[in-house]
């Protein structure tokens, strides 16, 4: 999977939707992250992947949806947005 910048356009966005999203349902469930990392996790780390999936999670429904992300990603210094040249509405 190749590495995404701070801030993904929206492309970058629908790669990652359809790496994670297995089973295709528009949805990202906690399997399928897990799936996407590439290294065996040992505790630590799967530790700190559920903190991260959760933080994300933000509706507690076990699925990453879109409206998790944009409830979590602050597009305010997004380089786009500074430059005047989308919304913040065109960046999520």
């Amino acid at each position: 999977m190749a590495a995404f910048g701070i801030f993904p356009k929206k492309v970058e966005l629908q790669a990652l939707m359809k790496f994670y999203d297995l089973d295709g349902d528009g949805n990202i469930g906690y399997e399928e992250f897990l799936s996407g990392l590439r290294e065996p996790l040992n505790e630590r780390r799967s530790n700190m992947v559920k903190k991260a999936f959760a933080m994300l999670d933000r509706d507690g429904s076990g699925e990453l949806t879109p409206s998790d992300i944009t409830g979590v990603y602050d597009v305010s210094q997004n380089p786009e947005f500074l430059e005047g040249k989308k919304t913040k509405d065109e960046i999520l």
